[in-house]
């Protein structure tokens, strides 16, 4: 019995050994399972910096994550934007399923502004685990609410706290440092995550915004063909017609007009477009429903390079209430001069029927929007409502019997506007006239005048009645359109201009080159070759200039590493004709060496432009001559570009970098080029300001410098090719670049067939075997050069390989896809012939053909 309770013991000591072994590795797995889980879950939050979500997006994202490895019932994340001063507000209840999200100047509810007041005070973060009873309203909030412990995590950037992490807990959950410890592993990707949100948000409500603006504009706008087919109707306009965007697709303007005055506004309408001069067309439109509509459409005539015709911008105002107006007026006149005639009325009756009368159009014309002014046969004032006294600032009796030109007209536009001012006195102007009334501060109003006279019974004029609309801002948006759709032809016409240049320049250089190639030239015709060269490049780097203008962007590039003296010298270069005709004299004095930064090129050309371009302006219009100084220095680690004219000065410093703010002459200005700069210097980092100096203004540019963090590039070494023996078939249609390129190849030891057309290129193809084919991308005829390519490939699979591209036109999208899709080698016009031996030497050896 002994021996056996003696053994029973000695087993129950085995198994409680295997017992805590057991204990022990399930504790080690669940601690390494957590491990992994934590660094996982720090995998995918740092995955989340490279991912554009916005910022509910990104709360729920971050709140999944942090949901593995922590445990609680609460989530809320609070960040404050510090431009706009805007908190954003997440708030997750996992108990509940409620999940809240606020964007708003001040913090919605208890828990958010205690939480929020309570990181402020500490600035580090606060874990409070159990609460003790208190009178303390926030405890006891959270006592109700069934909180038990929270966690609070403070977010910095640059030291300043920009929001916090809160984590709550109902089930009894002990936070500890490690909570904090395993946030702080990612606390600065979630900073810069909720920092790129915030602008995400901000930029997607911005561009609504801006879409909304264009689409909601204050009035009617159609755009229509030079028969009058309608090709665009503003949101405003459809809803005013009661047709679909479809239905219109399909319809004339004269579909619209009532039948009565149908012909005759088609006739004006033709007379307008033949002679592209702009007109107003007063018109009745009938809607969808047979509502009609009295409306005076402004008519602008303008090419459209989209669709290569003429085609009519009209801006639409209703003026249905004006005809109304004009025509109660009209009425009310017709019957005053009846009760007049009307011998079987009494003297006293028709006197105070003459009064109401008198005293209802006098209430109707005084409380009326639009300007009323009468005059006399001679000019002088006699009556103006209420809406010219508050506009202008002139009362009735400060002016009456005053000429209407010394008073309203500004006298710089008096002059030009003589001959309609006696027309119109005289009786011989038409229904309507535009005169600008200047008010009493000196504001110039743009204003369209209906004209009716009252004329006596041996037809002489008594009084002229002038009943006027403001369309000041109506003009403004109308240069404004006009100003934009010309720039938007700039760069097709800068394309154009600078494929047509680079043939010929690419000819002037070959030769050139080919005659620097002869032996025994002398001294003076070699200096003389080199000259030509050295201004043909230079001509090439102009048009390569231009081109890079011309190519728009809207977002700054990366990994463009930049000289900011070199873009200065480039910008300069594309006015410096300009400059020096007109006595504008250039100082320049560049900081050597200037480091380098990361930038994007065409935009800061556009920026410097612009301020050369108004630094030219001004001291051309001020003086006929003077002095721009172009400075570059290095301060720290920023750049500072300054650009000083000897011009008048800034004439308002507050509107500078305004939209549309310009100082400049009606159609020499848009006013969006500082603006614009503006936008551009901000978008890179840095700051544009301007002011006035001793002599003048000046701009002053300022960049951050920013090291190139992409590897070395590292240049291949230019290599001689032997290319003795080899066929080649060059398809060109211009004779020059064709026989220089013949020549030089021919001296290297090829056998070359020249092709001026593509139907020769195909004729030598089937004829004989080449071994490289160099081909223009534009060749003339019926066949394109992408369709010479298809069918060279389709001839022969080999060829593919060995074809290369030479082409002077690089931003047409035509060629862009084709060069993106095939892949092909590329010549650039105008090129020197050691990039044309090296392009072809670099084909024929990676195809074969020859070895190093």
């Amino acid at each position: 019995m002994l021996g056996f309770l003696a053994w029973q013991t000695n087993e129950a000591g085995k198994f409680k050994k295997i017992t805590e072994s057991v204990s022990h590795q399930i504790d080690s797995d669940r601690m390494i399972k957590k491990i992994e889980q934590e660094r996982a879950s720090i995998l995918n939050i740092n995955r989340l910096v490279l991912s554009q979500m916005n910022y509910r997006d990104f709360c729920d994202a971050l709140c999944l994550e942090l949901r593995k490895v922590i445990n609680f019932d609460y989530f809320s994340l609070i960040s404050r934007a510090e431009t706009t001063g805007e908190y954003y507000a997440y708030l997750l209840n996992l108990e509940q399923n409620i999940r809240n999200f606020h964007r708003s100047t001040e913090l919605k509810t208890i828990l958010e502004k205690f939480l929020y007041n309570e990181v402020i005070k500490s600035n580090k973060i606060i874990i409070r685990n159990g609460f003790a009873k208190s009178e303390n309203d926030v405890d006891k909030y959270l006592q109700d609410s069934g909180i038990t412990s929270y966690m609070v995590y403070p977010l910095f950037i640059n030291n300043v706290l920009i929001g916090c992490i809160n984590v709550l807990s109902k089930n009894g959950t002990y936070f500890t440092d490690a909570y904090s410890n395993l946030i702080d592993q990612v606390s600065v990707q979630i900073t810069v995550t909720l920092r790129n949100a915030m602008l995400l948000d901000s930029l997607t409500a911005s561009e609504e915004k801006c879409r909304d603006m264009v689409e909601n504009a204050p009035g009617i706008i159609f755009k229509l063909d030079n028969r009058g087919r309608f090709l665009h109707i503003n949101k405003l306009g459809l809803e005013a017609l009661g047709y679909s965007a479809e239905e219109t697709a399909s319809m004339y303007l004269f579909d619209l007009v009532a039948d009565e005055n149908g012909p005759v506004i088609k006739k004006q309408y033709d007379t307008a477009v033949n002679s592209r001069r702009d007109s107003n067309l007063i018109v009745t439109l009938l809607s969808k429903g047979g509502k009609r509509i009295d409306a005076e459409i402004m008519c602008s005539i303008q090419y459209d390079i989209i669709l290569n015709d003429y085609v009519v911008r009209a801006f639409v105002r209703d003026v249905t209430e004006r005809r109304t107006l004009e025509k109660r007026i009209f009425e009310y006149q017709e019957r005053l001069k009846g009760l007049l005639k009307e011998k079987t009325l009494k003297l006293s009756e028709t006197e105070k029927e003459m009064f109401n009368q008198r005293k209802f159009l006098d209430a109707l014309i005084q409380n009326t929007n639009v300007y009323v002014v009468t005059i006399t046969a001679k000019g002088e004032i006699v009556f103006v409502n209420r809406a010219i006294e508050k506009r202008f600032g002139f009362t009735l009796p400060e002016i009456f019997g005053k000429p209407v030109v010394d008073v309203f007209i500004p006298q710089d536009k008096v002059e030009e506007l003589f001959d309609d001012i006696q027309m119109l006195l005289s009786g011989r102007k038409g229904e309507q006239i535009e005169i600008p009334f200047t008010s009493q501060d000196h504001q110039v109003r743009d204003i369209l005048w209906i004209v009716t006279y009252l004329r006596d019974e041996w037809n002489n004029i008594l009084n002229i009645n002038l009943f006027g609309y403001d369309i000041t801002e109506q003009k403004i948006l109308k240069e404004q359109l006009i100003q934009a759709e010309k720039m938007s032809s700039v760069g097709t016409m800068i394309s154009g201009v600078a494929h047509e240049l680079n043939n010929p320049l690419s000819i002037i250089l070959n030769f050139s080159e080919l005659m620097l190639m002869c032996d025994n030239l002398s001294k003076n015709a070699t200096n003389r070759l080199r000259h030509i060269i050295d201004a043909s490049q230079r001509c090439t780097r102009i048009v390569e200039n231009l081109l890079t203008f011309a190519t728009k962007r809207k977002n700054v590039r990366k990994g463009q590493y930049v000289c900011i003296n070199d873009v200065l010298k480039d910008a300069l270069e594309l006015k410096i004709n300009d400059l020096r005709v007109n006595n504008i004299e250039i100082v320049q004095y560049l900081f050597q060496p200037l480091p380098k930064t990361m930038a994007d090129r065409v935009q800061l050309m556009q920026v410097f432009i612009n301020l050369i371009n108004n630094a030219y302006d001004a001291m051309k219009s001020a003086h006929g001559k003077g002095i721009l100084t172009l400075r570059t220095t290095q301060k720290d680690d920023r750049i500072i570009i300054e650009f000083e004219d000897t011009g008048p000065g800034i004439l308002d410093p507050e509107k500078l970098f305004t939209p549309f703010y310009t100082t400049k002459e009606v159609g020499k200005g848009t006013g969006l080029g500082l603006a614009v700069s503006y936008g551009i210097i901000k978008e890179h980092g840095g700051t544009i300001v301007g002011k006035n100096c001793q002599n003048g203004a000046i701009f002053t540019v300022t960049l951050p410098i920013k090291v190139q963090t992409s590897k070395e590039v590292k240049f291949p070494v230019k290599k001689d090719y032997d290319l003795r023996g080899l066929r080649l078939l060059l398809v060109e249609d211009e004779v020059g670049i064709a026989e220089s390129c013949n020549e030089l190849l021919t001296a290297k030891g090829c056998h070359v067939t020249s092709a001026y057309s593509i139907k020769d290129a195909m004729q030598a193809i089937q004829r004989d075997r080449f071994d490289i084919i160099v081909m223009d991308f534009k060749m003339p005829g019926e066949t394109s050069g992408i369709q010479f390519y298809e069918w060279m490939i389709n001839y022969s699979t080999v060829i593919k390989e060995k074809i290369i591209l030479m082409t002077g036109d690089t931003l047409s999208p035509e060629y862009r896809t084709f060069i993106e899709k095939s892949k092909v080698p590329v010549i650039t016009k105008p090129f020197r012939f050691n990039t044309f031996i090296e392009k072809i030497g670099i084909t024929a050896k990676r195809v074969g053909l020859i070895e190093m």
